[in-house]
């Protein structure tokens, strides 16, 4: 990796990691509309304070779990390969847990 970080990122979580990869690359492009079930400018803006590095938020807010509300994980998997190098993946990948969410246990 070009910054020097390692991670290993599960199968059970991918789908967490590329759900905040959807929504940093759709609000960079910005991206409107409905993108896998979510609005993914609605979930950028609301989520990435917890899962940037070095975040000190407890938890996400009640505003990104509301965000993520609808999510069709199957279709976030597409977007696995995606998440930025600003992300942490597993602070995002402890997203949809923390929001109730019941993400997939896997993508294929």
């Amino acid at each position: 990796m070009a910054a020097g970080r390692k991670v290993m990122v599960s199968n059970a979580g991918v789908a967490a990691a590329a759900l905040v990869a959807l929504l940093v690359v759709a609000a960079a492009s910005g991206a409107a509309g409905k993108l896998c079930g979510i609005n993914p400018s609605s979930l950028a803006d609301e989520c990435r304070s917890y899962c940037r590095w070095g975040s000190t938020d407890s938890a996400p807010s009640g505003q990104c779990c509301s965000a993520l509300k609808g999510a069709q994980f199957s279709c976030l998997c597409r977007y696995k390969t995606a998440l930025p190098s600003d992300i942490d993946p597993k602070r995002a990948m402890e997203i949809p847990s923390k929001c109730d969410a019941g993400a997939p246990t896997s993508c294929k």
